[in-house]
């Protein structure tokens, strides 16, 4: 291994932009983009159950309407307010649920992004103390591997382990607890789409889709 392609690969590469930045609306299904430079996580974007249905961010910015929608009362039937509660409803909780997943994501991401910028600038010393005592004259550290007036990564590969044993114990304990809280969560979101098609066929809508069919 040439020491220097390890120190280049030391150093983190550019983060990418955000496709979804790009996007005039909520895609329909869940995207995966590439991976991170730094903590090589894919990052997810869940979609919503209502994916055309307005927010509060959204509808702040719209513009003004020239008349006051209060002159033109709409008349609403009790089945199409009854729907329109039902989807608040269900809008609400599958934003809870898609946040708690995010939360996951962003704990698993902070964490590898940390871990392996220690790991990065670790060996990155490492390879710069070998590389002054191979020009002083001095033996490398060997561990038995290797070829002469190369570095063996070896002994710092272990000192690595060791030291940050506790922090992966760690983490792995967080992240049976995240992941086990999220077993019924995920199973309230599994019901909540036939939840939405119940609604739509008792009140009479049984050709719409659980995505396609927003009220507001």
């Amino acid at each position: 291994m040439k020491v220097q392609t390890i120190l280049r690969s030391s150093q983190p590469r550019r983060r990418y932009k955000n496709p979804l930045q790009t996007l005039s609306k909520s895609p329909e299904l869940d995207l995966i983009g590439p991976p991170c430079p730094l903590s090589n996580i894919r990052p997810t974007y869940y979609a919503p159950l209502f994916p055309s249905l307005p927010t509060s961010s959204s509808s702040n910015t719209s513009t003004t309407h020239p008349y006051s929608l209060a002159e033109f009362p709409i008349s609403a039937s009790p089945a199409s307010a009854r729907l329109q509660r039902v989807q608040q409803q269900l809008h609400a909780a599958d934003l809870e649920w898609r946040l708690m997943r995010y939360r996951l994501d962003r704990h698993d991401a902070e964490f590898w992004s940390r871990m392996n910028t220690k790991f990065l600038k670790g060996r990155h010393d490492f390879a710069e103390k070998e590389l002054e005592r191979i020009a002083s004259g001095e033996p490398a550290s060997r561990d038995g591997h290797g070829e002469e007036g190369e570095i063996d990564f070896a002994p710092f590969y272990k000192r690595h382990l060791d030291a940050t044993r506790k922090e992966y114990a760690k983490y792995n304990r967080e992240l049976w607890s995240m992941q086990a809280s999220l077993l019924w969560p995920s199973l309230k979101a599994a019901t909540r789409k036939w939840r939405w098609k119940w609604e739509l066929w008792r009140a009479g809508e049984k050709n719409s889709s659980p995505r396609g069919a927003n009220l507001v």
